[in-house]
């Protein structure tokens, strides 16, 4: 998709989420307000607050998604499965699933691949999978290891980050990531991309898709809006 494309209606490619420990019921009631109003694409949620984002939104076009393995990555195989299923059955419409990261450090691709493998046999193209890297966590090469072994499982799509590492994703990353999938990926860019001129710039590399905090999304569609009128 061009990235004419990305920035015309921007907000259709932003999703905004309520993902960190103290986010609570106020916080979730001000992020479904809000991607209604900005119409922005997803509001993104812990699990456990999964069906109450699924209420705030209903009746409107934003979809609810949730992560599996959240933050760390770190979870057993079959908790992931079983996280995964459990998501599908509260209603998740969109799953983010965080890969082995450590794995991933130690060279053990294969074990990334498998497990990944066996979410996407769960979730099979019910709803958008995405693969979490963290890559504030991981090394050029250990990036490129990482969109392979995604890819070879069959999840559709590349995300950069979590937003719980505290290392944004840049533009040199995403460059990595872009080449390394060579389109066989689509890519999401979330986890300290927070201005307009970074959007623009992944979007040049080929990000579809942004994970934004509310503030910085509404920011950059503004901007947006504006550049091109």
């Amino acid at each position: 998709m061009p990235e004419q494309d990305v920035l015309a209606d921007l907000a259709a490619h932003i999703d905004i989420s309520c993902v960190q420990a103290r986010h609570n019921r106020a916080d979730l009631e001000e992020l479904a307000q809000r991607a209604i109003t900005g119409g922005f694409v997803s509001a993104h949620v812990l699990p456990n607050w999964l069906p109450v984002m699924r209420e705030l939104l209903a009746g409107s076009t934003v979809l609810a998604g949730s992560p599996v393995g959240f933050p760390s990555g770190g979870a057993t195989t079959a908790t992931k499965v079983a996280e995964a299923r459990e998501l599908l059955d509260l209603g998740a419409q969109e799953l983010d699933v965080v890969v082995a990261i450590g794995r991933l450090r130690s060279g053990e691709s294969d074990y990334v691949t498998r497990e990944l493998a066996a979410v996407v046999e769960v979730v099979g193209d019910r709803v958008p999978l995405r693969a979490i890297l963290e890559v504030g966590y991981l090394d050029d090469d250990q990036i490129r290891a990482g969109v392979d072994a995604a890819i070879a499982a069959g999840v559709p799509w590349i995300k950069t980050g979590t937003g719980w590492s505290g290392i944004p994703t840049t533009v040199d990353h995403i460059r990595v990531i872009a080449d390394q999938a060579a389109g066989r990926a689509a890519l999401k860019a979330a986890g300290g991309v927070r201005d307009l001129a970074t959007v623009r710039e992944m979007a040049r590399l080929g990000v579809t898709r942004f994970g934004m905090n509310a503030d910085a999304a509404v920011a950059a569609v503004t901007a947006a809006s504006r550049s091109e009128a």
